[in-house]
């Protein structure tokens, strides 16, 4: 970049600049009010703040950025400051990795995570969805995070990857930490704590790869990876470190904030938890809506061309593009009201799972396990509220937004097994 092009760029951004906390300590809600302000007076904006990127609000835009991967856009670091937050070695396989490589991994991982392949674990994920509610139901209340929401898919990872089950507390517990840092923490002790957290992690993963190298190969993904050769070579320890990392974290946090985020909502709006199932099909609509209002992820690209054009602005090689998703989902070009959670919405592509090449391989896998879940939850807690002797519900922002100490109240039931 010349210094004429490195001066129009700082004119550009100084144009267009209103700064963004992607880690603000407010509410979901309150973010989605400030990006709704900005859709409707910046809809692109450059923030200065920590290394810089621009953000964007429309559901067009965000959608015509990520269909760009592999065509100008790169996905490494997929964080807004540019750097590498959860601790990989080089990037997260496969959602950072594009070109010859990406579509290779996808050719490995995408026959795995197929309709009908998921649907085989349709009975273990009712078991274990029912097996979660015994530990609690007798008591008539319950940390739904920590008893259920998050050892549901936690379960389901550990037994698709073939892991020890005995291992997923802990395996929660730094995923955690590397996506959402300590809670209240200043960025210097959030890098400290996800520093610590990537070091247990790798420590863990450089003793079981090659106890995993040595066994029997079985039906499951760590399997498959193990055996792959991507652009001719089997991986490293190293870079199936980094595929674990991706396995974890992605298979953990969507499904686990989807559910914490709407059972929040169904606690404080009960007639529509009854509603949700007041027809068999009714069911798969209220969940694809939920999926629209809750939606976690929170990309960001990088130009790899010599330019990028969106929204009018010409954006050069290696400028950052930060999409929040759920930005593009409360786009009421295409949602009217869409704050509001409306089970008969005209249906719409939203972009929980993301768009084009990196589209979540996993959303057939995260759809199954909600359907479950809430079936579960509907039967043996037809109806429940808020704990009032227990914390409110407290939302963050981050890498993936969610909601902790969501703590319910229910009649008391019988355990089942």
């Amino acid at each position: 970049m010349t210094d004429t092009d490195q001066t129009t760029l700082d004119e550009l951004r100084a144009e267009y600049r209103r700064d963004y906390d992607p880690y603000a300590a407010s509410t979901i809600s309150e973010h989605l009010g400030e990006l709704a302000d900005r859709r409707e007076q910046l809809p692109v904006s450059y923030s200065a703040r920590g290394n810089g990127c621009w953000v964007l609000t429309e559901y067009d835009d965000i959608s015509a950025l990520l269909r760009r991967n592999n065509r100008g856009v790169v996905s490494f670091p997929n964080e807004p400051d540019g750097i590498n937050a959860v601790g990989t070695r080089v990037a997260q396989i496969p959602i950072e990795i594009d070109g010859a490589a990406h579509r290779q991994y996808r050719q490995l991982l995408d026959p795995i995570f197929a309709p009908k392949r998921v649907a085989q674990l349709a009975d273990e994920l009712e078991l274990q969805a029912n097996k979660l509610i015994d530990e609690f139901i007798e008591a008539g209340t319950c940390d739904f995070v920590n008893g259920f929401a998050l050892p549901f898919p936690g379960a389901t990872v550990m037994a698709i990857m073939g892991w020890p089950l005995e291992d997923m507390q802990q395996m929660n517990r730094w995923v955690d930490v590397l996506l959402h840092g300590v809670r209240g923490g200043s960025l210097e002790e959030n890098a400290r704590a996800r520093g610590v957290a990537h070091a247990e992690f790798s420590a863990y993963m450089m003793k079981k790869i090659p106890e995993w190298r040595a066994a029997p190969r079985r039906e499951n993904v760590t399997s498959v990876i193990l055996d792959a050769e991507i652009e001719g070579e089997k991986l490293s320890d190293e870079q199936l470190f980094d595929f674990f990392v991706l396995m974890m974290s992605a298979g953990l946090d969507t499904v686990q904030s989807v559910l914490a985020q709407s059972m929040v909502y169904f606690a404080r709006n009960p007639a529509r938890w009854d509603e949700m199932f007041s027809t068999p099909e009714t069911l798969a609509p209220a969940i694809e809506e939920l999926l629209r209002w809750t939606t976690p992820p929170v990309p960001t690209r990088t130009v790899a061309d010599e330019s990028l054009e969106i929204h009018g602005l010409r954006l050069p090689r290696g400028e950052r593009i930060h999409a929040p998703l759920a930005a593009g989902n409360r786009d009421p070009k295409y949602y009217p009201d869409p704050d509001e959670i409306r089970f008969d919405r005209e249906a719409k592509p939203h972009l929980a799972f993301g768009v084009g090449p990196h589209r979540c391989v996993g959303l057939h896998l995260a759809r199954l396990e909600l359907k479950i879940a809430f079936t579960a939850l509907r039967r043996r807690m037809p109806t429940f509220g808020l704990d009032p002797a227990g914390p409110a519900p407290q939302e963050h922002l981050g890498l993936a937004w969610g909601v902790d100490d969501v703590h319910l109240r229910f009649a008391p039931g019988p355990r089942e097994h």
